[in-house]
């Protein structure tokens, strides 16, 4: 992976100031958004709903979708795929992969859920945890749990030349380890520097069911 040069992020940020809007969706607690949801391995376990939240040192990298029409210095169609550390409710210490797709439509530049398994396939491998393509972001830490998540909406605002603000909502859509099946939904809020990729940050607040 190619990561994003300190030019492009320069010039990028002119367009993420002229063209950037919101593509959120309405933001709800229940997910009715048609895919799959991976159901508990074990059928007698008892499911309890609990709080969850992590929060996240991260960073992200620029992926052009040339077979799509990518042209520069445009920042999309391209994929957005990133990593981070740092710490979770019923997980202690965790790592996270992410991977979204950032493109324009008739009411602007936004992003969707992409597979995280991707641009991370050989990570998730070497950690023994195979992911489906439903999957947009993973949070594991090293004892084999991982909590498994799809982005839903996703909302951008420019707040500064060095800072873009974010906020979203994900569903949880299953997990390994003690999270095998577990269901829930967390809110995001986020920032990342355009003109630099490795300074960025990540957030989330919601339940989760397992």
């Amino acid at each position: 992976m190619t990561k994003i040069s300190t030019n492009v992020a320069g010039i990028l940020l002119t367009f993420l100031f002229a063209g950037l809007i919101s593509s959120c969706k309405k933001e709800t607690l229940r997910s009715e958004h048609g895919y799959k949801i991976a159901s508990a391995s074990e059928a007698n376990k008892k499911r309890v709903i609990r709080d969850y939240s992590d929060d996240f040192v991260t960073y992200y990298q620029f992926i052009p979708d040339l077979a799509n029409g990518w042209v520069p210095p445009n920042p999309g169609p391209a994929w957005y795929p990133g990593g981070g550390e740092g710490n979770a409710t019923h997980l202690g210490k965790v790592s996270t992969y992410y991977n979204q797709y950032a493109s324009f439509s008739p009411t602007g530049f936004g992003s969707t859920a992409a597979p995280v398994n991707m641009f991370f396939a050989s990570q998730l491998s070497a950690i023994g945890i195979d992911v489906p393509d439903a999957v947009s972001t993973i949070v594991f830490d090293k004892k084999g749990n991982s909590v498994w998540f799809r982005l839903i909406s996703n909302t951008t605002v420019p707040v500064s030349q060095t800072r873009i603000n974010f906020s979203g909502v994900s569903d949880i859509i299953g997990g390994t380890g003690k999270f095998a099946g577990a269901t829930g939904q967390v809110k995001i809020i986020g920032y990342f520097n355009p003109t630099d990729p490795n300074d960025a940050a990540v957030s989330s607040v919601g339940f989760i069911t397992y």
